[in-house]
């Protein structure tokens, strides 16, 4: 692709308009998008000293400050506690918000040469997932690089090196990729050309003459804003008509088998051991930073908070968190349903566990009208594929859905209005009268988004002891196979 754009003489289509005019335009779109809740991000990327900062400032001088941002992204050995792409969730603008990247979650592939062939791989996909789950959430993404020849960049470098303020512009990574101008240029040119994704494709400018490159990525955003709103507007019409597949899994978590038990004697026998084994793996899943995501999910009153109470009885608190997921807040509303998940997820060697997750998005969601079987549908593949994103990155994920009967439902939501009442609502009453409807979007659930390295464990929880112990042994199994394999 680099070979194709003549660096040093550059005509824009857009050359004979003014910044300023071009700014406004762009400020008119903003406020069009911010109307129809269409979030813009645009990703300013390219070599070092390539005037990167002067095309952001044109482009953000005329927009509303409140509803846009400009995110500098880091390289990610800096930030590698966390898996590839958690600075752009941490970054991504709110629905309707324009979002100008200086940089982006290329930079590391960018800026590494000695990036092995398998990571270049899984990085590339996950970001080709990434940018396929914001096309299909109406987010509009556009991707620029800035080029210029060697001679170029260092004439730049000179330039700022003698200026005693704009000095602290030059960094190592600006000087060493001057002096090996060919080796990045070929890496350079392979990445363009395998992230130049259909939905998504780069626009390579030409950045010797910077107030040109600014007006060519200004004018260029502005048309592909007026393309893409045009696009999702027909989206949303015929999303309104789409009918999700009858699905029908092989196997029903009704026909599971709920007899499992323990009795007292038996339970005490094996819990504390359990625990305190569990409270050990912690330690030890934190010393070889291993990262541990546990879902849980289930019925009502099917006994998630006790498991969960039992699992972190014996850890150490520092080492763990638990996201408690409810209905999402205004501020979460605002963004992709995947983005407060992601944004909890935990650094190397801690914990998180989701009493409730994503997965509310192919259960309650569905069942309750809060997502188009448009959004649903697709969700069991954005689901998978974070799923993976989390697994190559390292992550030990393991996910519980707790059984009961209904029988076994009933009997506890009349023994928690006596006992607990606070802990029983008229929602759950409304739910139960669903039973069969919610059964029909577990069993989708199960059977597309369990795989073979993120299984669901299905656990009996008709008694709660035998839930408990399932749920540790679980743990147990698990934490010790990574650490052996680590």
């Amino acid at each position: 692709m680099l070979k194709s754009v003549y660096t040093k003489e550059f005509n824009s289509p857009f050359s004979n308009q003014s910044r300023t005019a071009l700014g406004e335009e762009l400020a008119e779109l903003q406020r069009e998008c911010t109307e129809e809740d269409i979030s813009v991000i645009i990703m300013v990327d390219g070599w070092e000293s390539s005037g990167k900062g002067l095309v952001i400032n044109n482009l953000a001088r005329e927009l509303d400050a409140r509803s846009s941002r400009v995110a500098v992204f880091e390289d990610y050995s800096k930030e590698d506690d966390y898996f590839y792409t958690y600075q752009f969730w941490k970054h991504k603008p709110a629905m309707g918000d324009f979002g100008i990247f200086d940089r982006s979650m290329y930079y590391h592939l960018f800026n590494q040469l000695d990036l092995s062939a398998e990571d270049q791989q899984t990085w590339i996909r996950h970001i080709k997932n990434l940018e396929q789950t914001l096309y299909d959430d109406e987010i509009i993404l556009i991707k620029f690089f800035l080029h210029q020849t060697q001679e170029e960049q260092k004439r730049i470098i000179d330039t700022h090196q003698q200026d005693p303020y704009r000095n602290i512009l030059v960094s190592k990574k600006d000087l060493e990729q001057n002096e090996n101008y060919e080796e990045y240029y070929k890496h350079f040119a392979e990445l363009l050309k395998k992230t130049n994704f259909a939905i998504s494709p780069w626009h390579i400018v030409p950045s010797a003459d910077r107030i040109m490159a600014s007006k060519h990525v200004m004018g260029t955003s502005i048309n592909i804003i007026n393309d893409e709103i045009k696009r999702i507007k027909q989206t949303r019409e015929a999303e309104k008509k789409y009918k999700h597949p009858y699905f029908k899994a092989e196997k029903s978590i009704e026909d599971f088998d709920l007899t499992s038990s323990l009795n007292k004697d038996e339970y005490k026998r094996v819990i504390d051991d359990l625990q305190a084994r569990a409270g050990a793996l912690a330690f030890a899943l934190a010393k070889a930073n291993i990262p541990t995501v546990m879902v849980f999910e289930g019925m009502d009153a099917a006994g998630k908070g006790g498991a969960i109470k039992r699992l972190i009885y014996q850890m150490d608190a520092r080492l763990y968190h638990i996201n408690p997921t409810s209905a999402p807040s205004d501020l979460e509303k605002d963004h992709h349903y995947l983005w407060r998940f992601y944004n909890n997820f935990p650094r190397d060697g801690h914990i998180a566990i989701f009493d409730r997750s994503w997965y509310g998005r192919v259960m309650v969601e569905r069942v309750e009208g809060f997502a188009t079987e448009a959004e649903w549908s697709r969700a069991y593949g954005e689901i998978r594929n974070m799923e993976e994103e989390l697994l190559d990155d390292g992550m030990l994920v393991m996910k519980f859905f707790l059984v009961i009967s209904k029988d076994e439902q009933k009997r506890r939501f009349e023994a928690r209005q006596i006992n607990k009442p606070y802990k029983i609502t008229d929602e759950d009453w409304r739910n139960r009268e669903k039973w069969d409807v919610y059964v029909e979007a577990i069993d989708e659930m199960i059977a597309k988004t369990s795989t073979e390295k993120a299984p669901w464990t299905i656990v009996s929880s008709e008694d709660k002891k035998h839930a408990r112990v399932k749920v540790l042994e679980t743990f147990i199994q698990e934490a010790e196979r990574i650490l052996e394999n680590n």
